[in-house]
């Protein structure tokens, strides 16, 4: 397949995916300017993949599993990601935060989403932010979708149990 036609496809399905492949990297990264780049990054980068669009199965979920792989990756760089230990005072102090804007809103929920398991947390990151399906999301991560059911339920309880423990209902 020419180049053209390469990123043409490529170009197409990050087009119609655009705002829950935007919306995702900015949950997951907290920064608006750095999810662009990493938007431009991931298409550049899925351009130059011989073999991509003609050896992928469904280009959609490689997309988003490359998307995963590429913020956890900076993430980890970076070394933001905090993790809390569900029984700590930080997590009361969420309650008394009222985020004004996307990266106060952003902090609170990631601080949340880090005190269970990731598996757990990206299965909630990509069904929420992603408006990925349960289906969908099997196919990228290459699991079964009951797996990914169960990770959704289970981490929704964690997060409803931690919440009520610290009195984080509203």
């Amino acid at each position: 397949m020419r180049q053209d036609k390469i990123q043409e496809t490529i170009a197409q399905v990050m087009e119609a995916e655009k705002k829950n492949l935007f919306r995702y990297a900015c949950c997951y990264l907290g920064d608006v300017e750095e999810a662009k780049d990493m938007l431009q990054d991931l298409f550049i980068g899925l351009c130059r993949t011989p073999g991509i669009v003609e050896n992928t199965k469904n280009l959609k979920c490689y997309i988003f599993r490359s998307l995963f792989n590429n913020c956890k990756a900076l993430m980890l760089r970076k070394r933001e990601v905090i993790s809390l230990n569900i029984d700590s005072e930080e997590i009361a102090e969420i309650a008394d935060s009222d985020p004004h804007n996307f990266e106060q809103e952003y902090f609170l929920i990631n601080r949340l989403l880090n005190t269970i398991p990731q598996e757990q947390s990206e299965v909630i990151r990509l069904h929420i932010h992603g408006e990925k399906t349960f289906q969908e999301i099997a196919e990228i991560f290459d699991i079964p979708e009951a797996s990914v059911k169960s990770r959704y339920r289970y981490g929704i309880e964690k997060l409803r149990r931690m919440m009520d423990k610290n009195k984080l209902s509203r």
